[in-house]
């Protein structure tokens, strides 16, 4: 993908008294008092945000929030908590600006927040006008926002296209990033996992990864269509029979490829859908007509936990059984354990797999977790992002025209070691340290050890002030910052955009020492 990253600019010195315009993701649940509930889409903007101010320039920031009516301003459509929020993290006033489309007075150093983008009118449609009076407010927009990255409106889409720099934000970089990585040039074998109630939810998706797939494993409902597809009796499983034609199509695209769809050998039944009901496994060539399958049963779940572990990439979408019921929430416990287990970059995403992987404690170790719900579906379909889509294509035409500033200052490292020779004597020192450190940065948070790759940025962040651009030293002290207490999904796309600026660091130390 060519989009611009909005990092880049940052380590380019290029965002210096701009006018930033920050789409975040700030849609967070509050209870009923309007208090915020749990914060992690606030905690993870702030790296975007704290880059933009590092980088001097003048921070707008705006967000949805809920379902409000365009046109109609209430209460309960308010920023408020958040920019109360906001304003802890950051620990400096982060003002909330309503009425925002004439204008935002906000000077370089500053940020405010801009009250709930969705109220505008013409918002969701993605109206010209409005996108155009956003695009002039700003001079660079930047779009951090993949959960809205499948939706087409005027602060997601319309302003990239008439901003005059549009760009992607550290946690859209890295769902690009992460995306590509697990289904553009995946490491084989590629087993993905997919579940839920209702073949015709994700029969698209199905479809989809039919084609690119070793490994295709179903559970819950959709698992019960494709057993009745295969000959099983289900009972009074939930299924649909409507679709075994659509279900026998997926299983023999799979084989047709020399892959597969494994259905389950064995099961975990009960009589009545609740949390107290006995539960019996059984073959899945013995369920009775008063059956109800609920989960995947031993023999089937180690079987697949093997294929998991020999994996080489995992894409997971959906619990396989009743996870919510501790009587059946074995089967995805043993995918689960596998999958963290596994030495397979993973990539895991919905709602109901995010609980999962809360419910086992094992977030540190997926490669990484989307927050991104709709649009993380409709990349499993094989469909182009809108987001995607405008900021590649603005990217192409931008590129040539955005300078490309070097990471090294050559003037700053002389005068701090007062001679040339001086100089390329520390930083062939230096290039011996970050040869060995960047990739075992890289192979600690693939590891889930934040710990570790926070320890190994400390140390580069001891003498990066010598001889690397302010912006690069801004990003480098922030990232260190954040990643001595935040969780691995907060840290790692600060990290995956700080890595490339490190590495071309790198490179143009190599270029200074092999002229030196």
């Amino acid at each position: 993908m060519t989009a611009i990253r909005f990092s880049d600019l940052c380590a380019q010195g290029a965002v210096a008294g701009q006018r930033v315009f920050i789409r975040a993701d700030l849609n967070v649940p509050q209870n009923d008092s309007g208090g915020i509930t749990e914060d992690t889409r606030v905690r993870a903007s702030v790296a975007c945000i704290q880059m933009a101010l590092d980088a001097g320039a003048a921070v707008m920031v705006t967000s949805h929030l809920g379902r409000p009516t365009e046109g109609t301003f209430k209460l309960s459509d308010s920023l408020v908590p958040v920019a109360r929020r906001l304003s802890e993290l950051l620990n400096r006033p982060v003002p909330l600006l309503g009425n925002w489309l004439g204008g935002v007075p906000v000077a370089p150093g500053q940020v405010v927040l801009l009250e709930n983008c969705r109220i505008n009118v013409g918002e969701k449609k993605n109206n010209e006008a409005l996108a155009r009076q956003m695009a002039d407010l700003c001079d660079i927009f930047v779009h951090d926002a993949f959960g809205t990255a499948h939706r087409a409106e005027a602060s997601t889409y319309g302003i990239a296209e008439y901003a005059k720099v549009a760009c992607a934000g550290p946690l859209l970089a890295a769902e690009m990033d992460a995306i590509s990585k697990a289904l553009a040039n995946p490491k084989r074998p590629l087993v993905a996992i997919v579940a839920g109630s209702k073949v015709s939810t994700k029969l698209t998706i199905l479809k989809a990864l039919a084609d690119k797939v070793d490994q295709l494993i179903v559970g819950g409902g959709i698992a019960n269509t494709f057993m009745l597809a295969s000959g099983l009796k289900i009972g009074k499983s939930l299924a649909e029979p409507n679709l075994l034609a659509e279900a026998k199509a997926v299983i023999e695209a799979m084989q047709a490829r020399g892959a597969a769809v494994p259905i389950p050998v064995d099961v975990v039944t009960a009589k009545t859908f609740a949390a107290d009901a006995p539960a019996t496994i059984k073959a899945a060539t013995d369920v009775a007509d008063d059956d109800l399958i609920l989960d995947i049963g031993p023999q089937t779940a180690a079987a697949l936990a093997e294929q998991l572990k020999a994996a080489g990439t995992i894409v997971w979408n959906g619990p396989v059984g009743v996870f919510e019921f501790a009587t059946f929430e074995h089967g995805t416990r043993v995918l689960a354990q596998a999958i963290a287990q596994s030495s397979a970059f993973s990539i895991a995403g919905g709602g109901d797999t995010l609980a999962a992987i809360a419910k086992y404690g094992i977030e540190k170790d997926i490669g990484y977790i989307s927050t991104g719900g709709g649009a993380f579906l409709e990349v499993l379909e094989g469909k182009t992002l809108p987001a995607f889509e405008v900021l590649t294509r603005r990217g192409q035409t931008q590129r040539a025209a955005v300078s490309v500033a070097p990471s090294l200052d050559i003037a700053r490292g002389v005068a701090m070691m007062g001679s040339e020779a001086s100089l390329a004597k520390i930083l062939k020192t230096v290039a011996s340290s970050m040869s060995g450190s960047l990739p075992d940065m890289s192979a600690a948070l693939a590891a889930g050890d934040v710990a570790k790759a926070n320890a190994l940025l400390h140390a580069i962040k001891g003498y990066v002030p010598i001889f690397a651009v302010d912006a690069l030293v801004a990003q480098v002290t922030q990232v260190e910052k954040v990643s001595k207490t935040e969780s691995l999904a907060v840290v790692a796309p600060l990290f995956a955009d700080l890595l490339p600026q490190l590495d071309g660091l790198l490179k143009e130390i190599g270029v200074f020492l092999a002229q030196n």
